[in-house]
């Protein structure tokens, strides 16, 4: 079978606003999968970050089901995600929030602590999705 690609783009007043070097794409699409760029806790229109690991959590998960509704999918269809935090002490406390997105079969997930995020993001998202149902390919 052969699926063709697709990107989501990120959107453009959030490149202007970050004064980006460079585009990427938010998500790449293939087939059924989709395959998302991390996802800061930030506002994709202004660059400017929530406050607090619990606030950036839910803006960056708030980004990733608009990220997905955009690609054609919902937080339903998330199978893995890879999670990276620049304190492990925060685990406990955006565990919370993840829960609320995620209620019943969560995804997998590995959580990775690392020195710094792009940007100095407390927390960034990374996802895999495959879009139940789907018999499109792009």
């Amino acid at each position: 079978m052969s699926w063709q690609r697709k990107t989501v783009t990120v959107p453009s007043e959030l490149l202007t606003a970050i004064e980006a070097e460079s585009e990427w794409s938010d998500a790449v699409v293939t087939g059924p999968m989709i395959y998302a760029a991390g996802q800061l806790g930030w506002d994709k229109t202004t660059g400017v970050f929530a406050e607090g690991i619990e606030a950036q959590a839910e803006l960056a998960l708030q980004n990733v089901e608009e990220l997905l509704e955009r690609a054609g999918a919902s937080l339903s269809d998330v199978v893995h995600v890879r999670t990276y935090l620049t304190d492990a002490n925060d685990y406990h406390r955006y565990e919370p929030v993840f829960q609320r997105f995620f209620p019943t079969d969560p995804p997998a997930r590995v959580s990775i602590v690392v020195a710094q995020n792009i940007h100095d993001a407390l927390i960034n998202f990374e996802i895999v999705a495959i879009k139940t149902g789907s018999t499109q390919s792009y």
